[in-house]
């Protein structure tokens, strides 16, 4: 969303410009088929249409999403399948990997924007209900999907003839991702809805503190897991004391950055879109270097520009300015990055793990939510923002693949990557349609929202 009123357009013409634009990537396949093999080559004019054809794809998917009242994150992502190298192969994995570089970009910016989201008020009148609905989350989804998989161990065919050892880690890994969730989702589908309210911010702040959360749960899981798996392992605390280190660290490093940025912006008023762009590449690769949580440390440094300095409002506006396409283009690649083939033959497991993980999430919602005495509509309908998965859970799966002994984590991987699809289509459209029933759709004023794609 650009911050800008869009004028306003008639259901006739919103369809007619869906309509053209289907047209329009419909010729772009055609032509595309029709070069010569020798012209696809790997070079900087292939990386180029890759990126521009994805993103007007991804924007006409969008377009034909919102015909059918879908997210049009939906629509960026089922186009990112359809044209991937799993799907029609317009693009290939080359392709796709090229893309990668904007995916930096994209978490800095949602990131940014999520810190940006709190204030002071709302934590001071939310930390109740984040506090009952985390340790809630935790108590149930983490022994409930470590049943799930014990219990369906015998189906799983990367378990077959595995010991009870082995079955044991791998459902407590499996456990401890299950409690990731997708910030990037959540606040695309605020963002295109304009949604302000209890429900929106009790969202962003679910989302954001998982963020954290399943880092530490997935660290202890797995070194528990190694200890079963691996003859002569012990569990150390090392490695959980070093990830604690590393995430106080980023603290630390997202409030220096914070600061930082709010002496720029009050100091700087021209070119303010490079200097996010600059800022968003330079950290990242800070970030990977000292091995800090990325998305934590621009949480952290968008929180200090909002509520330590009068610059929220001027970080805010430049963030949503260039968030559009961006968007797009990250939600497509994600999209492309979904293995048909993978869900096409696990996806019974895939479903039933992936139904277990909204169950037992509606049960800890509603649980959390009557200890915490929330607002009616966070009650009926919180729990529908917490089903999205996306890049943070691919991510601990294949960790979980490296780190894992005798190729159980493959398997595990793969489960993994199947159930991402599903939540990574279910849940964002889930959570639009609870944000218009509890009334909380635009509620906020244009270009104050959270950043996304229109």
């Amino acid at each position: 969303m650009t911050g800008h009123p869009q004028p306003a357009t008639t259901p006739a013409q919103r369809l007619l410009e869906t309509v053209l634009g289907v047209f329009g990537v419909g010729l772009m396949v055609t032509l595309s088929a029709l070069l010569p093999p020798e012209t696809r080559t790997h070079g900087p004019g292939q990386s180029m249409f890759a990126l521009g054809f994805l993103l007007v794809a991804g924007l006409v998917g969008g377009q034909v999403a919102g015909v059918f009242r879908l997210p049009r994150l939906t629509g960026y992502l089922l186009a990112g399948v359809l044209f991937g190298p799993h799907g029609l192969g317009v693009l290939g994995h080359h392709e796709v990997k090229t893309l990668e570089l904007i995916n930096a970009l994209a978490l800095a910016l949602i990131a940014l924007q999520a810190g940006a989201e709190f204030t002071m008020e709302m934590l001071r009148a939310g930390w109740r209900s984040l506090a009952w609905a985390s340790l809630t989350q935790l108590v149930v989804l983490i022994p409930g999907m470590a049943v799930g998989v014990w219990l369906a161990r015998d189906a799983l065919p990367f378990l077959d003839g595995a010991p009870w050892q082995a079955a044991l880690g791998l459902a407590l890994t499996w456990a401890a991702i299950s409690v990731s969730k997708s910030p990037a989702a959540t606040l695309a589908v605020v963002g295109e809805t304009r949604a302000k309210g209890p429900l929106t911010s009790y969202a962003m702040g679910m989302v954001v503190v998982f963020d954290v959360v399943v880092l530490v749960v997935f660290s202890v899981a797995l070194t528990g897991a190694r200890v079963l798996m691996e003859p002569g392992a012990t569990f150390s605390l090392k490695d959980v004391s070093a990830l604690g280190e590393e995430l106080v660290a980023s603290v630390a490093a997202g409030t220096t950055l914070g600061l930082l940025v709010a002496a720029w912006l009050w100091l700087v008023n021209k070119e303010r879109l490079l200097f996010v762009v600059v800022l968003a590449y330079g950290v990242t690769a800070f970030c990977r270097y000292f091995h800090y949580d990325t998305l934590l440390v621009f949480v952290i440094a968008g929180f200090i520009v909002q509520n330590l300095s009068r610059q929220g409002p001027a970080l805010t506006h430049t963030v949503e300015e260039m968030s559009g396409a961006v968007m797009v283009v990250f939600f497509a690649t994600a999209g492309a990055h979904l293995d048909i083939e993978v869900l096409r033959t696990g996806w019974k497991m895939a479903l039933f793990m992936a139904g277990l993980r909204v169950a037992l999430t509606y049960i800890a919602c509603k649980a959390g939510h009557r200890l915490a005495k929330d607002d009616a509509n966070v009650t009926r309908l919180g729990w529908t923002s917490l089903v999205s998965q996306a890049g943070v859970t691919i991510g601990l799966v294949t960790l979980a693949a490296e780190k894992l002994p005798n190729g159980l984590g493959t398997g595990l991987a793969a489960m993994g990557i199947a159930v991402v699809g599903i939540n990574e289509i279910v849940g964002p459209v889930l959570f639009k349609a609870s944000l218009s029933k509890a009334g909380e759709a635009g509620k906020a004023a244009p270009g104050t929202g959270p950043s996304a794609a229109h």
